[in-house]
């Protein structure tokens, strides 16, 4: 018996975007000197969005939240926010990070999904836990 036969299986009210390092960002990196490894640093984080239906309609909602990926992204690559670009506008977004939409995202887990308040003490944690694993760039 697969293992998929005994899980409930629930559609998430939210879709996602793949944020993907592009060659700007990794050359920016680079430029800094940061250990980033070539494959590793390929592998994209998502965000969750609201549904949307049609791919315009994703592209307008990437870009009412763009901002906060994008210093987000900075932020977990480098966090010394005077190396960031000064511009940070919606096309230069778009040639720092490849994108990629998912519309559909599915539940596996059987259980209620919660949420964490993201803050200073949250991030510090964070980092602590992860201190001795291998980084991301």
């Amino acid at each position: 018996m697969s293992h998929a036969a005994g899980w409930a299986m629930a559609v998430v009210n939210r879709c996602a975007v793949g944020i993907y390092p592009a060659q700007k960002l990794l050359d920016w990196a680079l430029a800094l000197e940061l250990d980033i490894d070539a494959g590793g640093a390929r592998e994209p984080c998502l965000y969750l969005i609201p549904d949307y239906d049609t791919e315009e309609e994703a592209e307008e909602i990437l870009e009412e939240v763009y901002e906060t990926i994008f210093e987000a992204e900075l932020d977990f690559w480098h966090r010394d926010t005077g190396t960031w670009p000064a511009e940070r506008t919606y096309p230069v977004f778009r040639k720092w990070f490849e994108v990629r939409f998912y519309p559909l995202i599915q539940d596996l887990v059987g259980e209620e999904i919660t949420t964490t308040e993201v803050d200073e003490e949250f991030i510090g944690e964070l980092r602590t836990a992860l201190e001795g694993q291998e980084p991301r760039p």
